[in-house]
């Protein structure tokens, strides 16, 4: 009994003492939330860290830190040699890399932080509208610290299917997968209200960046690489059957609610290297700006109809210009090696194929019902 006693009295000193040291501990590190980059001047690397202040009696909630070296891991020795605190990756939630960057096709740095145990395979990506450093400076009232209004911004975003996802796991398994091209969401700082802002989707050819997607065709991105659950959505229609209610405007706005949508992508012919794209969605119609009853059944149909034309449109128009730019973000390759055995596919050859590649898109929309009230 008394070694009992003895053991469970050791064990509860020890855990106090572990649980007064942990404090002390905190105090000493600097909890780095957001790393940025990009390329300087001279051509080395420029990184921006935003450094969580957990000091209550620092001033600052954050410290904005800048360091410039060839190497990543340079980066964070010469910010060290610039604060009292040592950096720990252990809290990093987002990586933002500059625009400049991304186009000479410097992105290995994501590749050199997976060597990093304490960075989480789900951190976040994005690329800067311009220089991460200047997006990292802004601090407004509403937005005390950058880091965290970055995360919360790409992350519900993210959940909302409003932007692709484009974790640290995500863009390298498509980086280093035959037939995918990864994406990033494009950020850029506002003008005028000093905040931050989703502006679209960044594409890829290997490591280099290559185009840009705006928010309406990232939405179509969206419905065809992942399961679309929930989220809004305005469609415009470009039809004479129906008129908008405003003479001026040429175009009819459907607003849509309550979204799902799947796609089915399958190889056709493995010669002339042709898809069928097949997209089905349903969403709730809120509101149609046009002068049609909505509670006419053959005007649903209409609006079937004609939603399903404008998506149709739409995606075409987003696949001609992946093929374009040789950067199939859709993932049109996977499924052909997947379909092909032995196919022996490599990126410099799938890049042609691509290019040349058909792809026949049907696309089917219904109403869920209209109003709130159904």
């Amino acid at each position: 009994m008394r070694t009992k006693g003895w053991f469970w009295s050791w064990s509860f000193s020890f855990l106090l003492l572990c649980g007064c040291a942990q404090p002390r501990i905190l105090e000493e590190v600097g909890l780095v939330t957001t790393y940025g980059y990009d390329i300087s001047k001279k051509g080395t690397i420029l990184g921006t860290m935003v450094e969580l202040t957990i000091d209550p009696a620092s001033p600052k909630d954050v410290v904005i830190l800048e360091s410039e070296a060839l190497s990543v891991r340079g980066i964070r020795n010469n910010a060290n040699n610039k604060t009292s605190k040592r950096l720990a990756s252990g809290q990093l939630r987002v990586i933002l890399y500059g625009e400049e960057m991304l186009k000479q096709g410097r992105t290995g740095i994501a590749e050199t932080l997976t060597s990093d145990p304490s960075i989480s395979d789900m951190t976040y990506l994005a690329m800067a509208d311009g220089k991460a450093r200047d997006l990292l400076k802004v601090k407004t009232e509403h937005i005390p610290d950058i880091g965290n209004h970055l995360y919360k911004l790409i992350d519900q975003n993210t959940k909302g299917r409003v932007m692709p996802s484009a974790t640290l796991q995500e863009v390298l398994h498509s980086h280093f997968s035959v037939g995918k091209e990864p994406v990033m969401p494009i950020l850029k700082k506002e003008e005028g209200k000093q905040g931050v802002g989703f502006t679209g989707v960044a594409l890829f050819k290997g490591s280099k960046l290559v185009g840009k997607i705006n928010t309406e065709q990232s939405f179509y991105l969206n419905l065809i690489i992942d399961k679309y659950k929930g989220g809004n959505k305005d469609i415009e229609i470009k039809s004479s059957k129906l008129k908008p209610m405003n003479p001026q405007l040429k175009k009819t706005v459907a607003s849509l609610d309550s979204i799902g949508g799947r796609s089915n992508i399958k190889l056709i012919n493995k010669e002339k290297v042709e898809f069928d794209l097949d997209v089905k969605v349903a969403g709730r119609v809120l509101e149609v700006t046009s002068m049609i009853d909505m509670g006419n059944p053959e005007n649903i149909k209409l609006i079937e109809k004609e939603i399903t034309k404008s998506m149709k449109r739409e995606i075409e128009k987003l696949i001609a210009y992946c093929q374009s730019k040789e950067s199939d973000a859709l993932g049109f390759g996977e499924i052909y090696r997947s379909s092909v055995r032995h196919s022996k596919l490599t990126d410099k050859r799938w890049y042609k194929m691509f290019n040349e590649a058909k792809v026949n898109v049907n696309v089917d929309f219904s109403v869920k019902r209209t109003g709130l009230n159904e």
